[in-house]
């Protein structure tokens, strides 16, 4: 059935790990806001087309507790076009941990979920050490819907952070579901200062779930290396992650049902390097370049580009 060939978009809109993710420096006055708004642009082989699109995305931080996020993002396929709509907010427990409450929806069905849920957790253990938790339910058009569960443990250090986890989605009403792997490796602490971070992904699902412009790395006013990017929770993809997906495809395309009613989905690879720049107190530049393959099938290179304010 087509409706296995469904694939996920995750749109990130996160923070970076850091050693005490509620730490930015001195004690905040008054309430912090950033906005990002930048574009992202990937070109497949094979005649697969391209994917781009616009990213307007705020990060409020307030005095007290956790961050809220906001975030429209647009998307242009072989597919279709759309916008998906989010909101979340980060709510902390204790020092260290968090629990990130989500929901997105777009308005176009074909390739955008209708309405998504997202609760993750990440979990303070002990020495730096982590555990992630994420989980979303997207409902489509129809019957259709993915259910993602991720989970791993991450470190996060005063310098540096990783985080290894697994990634499984559920495609319902076939049933049928697929596994990846993800990695990340961080340098750099502070969502505000100069970060880069790495990223390597390999498995079933994992393109539309990394990539630039549905990618955990691409968008956000900052992203890091745990769960999705983010220090305050697990959300690999917290903020309308697992924001969309093609429920058939139209031949022109990674969905393509070309590709894979042959059996089961390829192996996919990918790797991206991101990084954030902050050229003044409060103006940055983040950008991403990313690489990815499914295996006999098509590769493609890709990047997105974003100008962050703070004020």
């Amino acid at each position: 059935m087509l409706k296995r060939l469904a694939l996920l978009v995750l749109i990130p809109f996160s923070l970076s790990a850091q050693e005490d993710p509620f730490d930015f420096g001195p004690p905040k006055l008054t309430t912090t806001t950033r906005l990002a708004i930048g574009g992202y642009d990937q070109s497949f082989s094979n005649g697969y087309g391209r994917w781009k699109g616009w990213t307007l995305e705020g990060t409020v931080y307030p005095v007290q507790g956790g961050p809220w996020l906001f975030a429209a993002v647009g998307f242009d396929r072989p597919e279709g076009k759309g916008t998906l709509f989010s909101a979340g907010k980060y709510l902390l427990i204790g020092k260290a941990s968090s629990v990130y409450l989500g929901l997105s929806g777009g308005n176009n069905t074909d390739i955008l979920p209708r309405g998504r849920v997202d609760v993750d957790f990440h979990l303070d253990i002990a020495s730096g050490w982590k555990a992630d938790l994420a989980g979303a339910v997207s409902r489509f058009a129809g019957s259709d819907e993915i259910r993602m569960l991720q989970a791993g443990p991450a470190y996060q250090g005063s310098t540096w952070s990783a985080s290894v986890w697994l990634q499984r989605l559920q495609y319902e009403p076939t049933g049928d579901s697929d596994t990846g792997c993800i990695v990340n490796l961080r340098l750099g602490a502070n969502d505000f200062a100069m970060w880069h971070n790495l990223r390597l992904a390999w498995g079933r699902g994992i393109i539309e779930s990394t990539a630039s412009g549905g990618g955990l790395t691409a968008m956000g006013t900052s992203t890091g290396s745990s769960m999705g990017g983010n220090g305050y929770g697990s959300g690999n993809g917290s903020m309308g992650g697992m924001g969309g997906m093609g429920t058939g495809g139209t031949g022109t395309s990674p969905s393509s049902p070309l590709v894979l009613l042959t059996g089961s989905a390829p192996q996919e690879r990918l790797a991206s390097l991101s990084g954030h720049w902050p050229l003044t107190d409060a103006l940055a530049l983040k950008a991403e370049a990313t690489w990815g393959e499914q295996v006999s099938t098509y590769h493609f290179w890709g990047g997105s580009l974003q100008v962050v304010v703070t004020f």
